[in-house]
């Protein structure tokens, strides 16, 4: 065979070049982080969670992201389990056998617990739901109250300003 007959292979560009590969649920966005030469770029997945994703299009505010990222945090640490599969001990019931609470898990929880009481009922679902569960903002709002299609977005504003009032935040109105 001669070099003339082979077929000629074609370079495929590198990966790094094109950004991640995204799965589903995720909106990447180029982002360059060098003030000076503007040549080296990140890519940053805005659509990991729900609440990032409206931030990152302009629909909340930053305070509102920042309310609701603490919420999101809080909600994150309360469900998460202080004991891994390390602790398990064979025969002894498996890992529901005795679990005990972290005491960042027991601060979250009362923290919740004093969020909750200062916070309408439906304001808490919606919050519950869009921020602590990653439901989207239609869904979240639909659990909590029936509400017109058009109403959503200012009904998940509306909740995230109720949780900047009960941490003890002013409230800034988004643009």
């Amino acid at each position: 065979m001669s070099k003339r007959s082979r077929k000629q292979r074609v370079r495929q560009p590198s990966s790094s070049r094109l950004g991640p590969k995204p799965g589903p649920g995720a909106v990447y966005i180029r982002e360059f982080v060098s003030a000076r030469t503007g040549r080296e770029e990140r890519y940053r997945n805005i659509g990991e969670h729900p609440l990032t994703l409206a931030h990152a299009r302009g629909k909340i505010s930053d305070e509102q992201f920042a309310a609701g990222d603490e919420f999101r945090s809080l909600c994150e640490l309360r469900l998460g389990g202080s004991r891994d599969s390390t602790d398990m001990v064979p025969g002894a019931g498996g890992a529901g056998a005795g679990l005990c609470f972290a005491q960042a898990q027991i601060d979250a929880i009362r923290k919740l617990e004093r969020l909750r009481g200062r916070i309408k009922t439906r304001d808490w679902i919606i919050l519950e739901k869009f921020c602590g569960e990653g439901w989207s903002m239609a869904e979240a709002v639909r659990a909590a109250t029936l509400c017109h299609p058009s109403g959503v977005l200012f009904r998940v504003q509306e909740a995230l300003d109720e949780l900047i009032v009960a941490r003890g935040e002013r409230i800034a109105r988004s643009a």
